[in-house]
């Protein structure tokens, strides 16, 4: 999408290719690790997963969120 689109469909600016880092996360690890390895593949190269996903991260209670950004998959 270019960044106009982005921005009028998920409400927030498109990050830059040369983002600091774009952090991906989901229930339990999985599903961040395919949108990190998408992000990478659009050329996103400091995309990370969170590791266990929110589960993991809300039980050590190392969850910290500025902002949410809900996006469905189709499968």
């Amino acid at each position: 999408l270019d960044p106009a689109e982005f921005q009028t469909k998920y409400g927030v600016p498109k990050p830059p290719l040369d983002a600091p880092e774009l952090v991906f996360h989901c229930q339990m690890g999985r599903r961040g690790g395919v949108a990190t390895d998408k992000a990478r593949g659009l050329g996103f190269q400091k995309s990370v997963n969170c590791a266990g996903g929110y589960q993991e991260w809300s039980e050590r209670g190392e969850m910290r969120c500025t902002i949410s950004l809900h996006c469905e998959t189709r499968g």
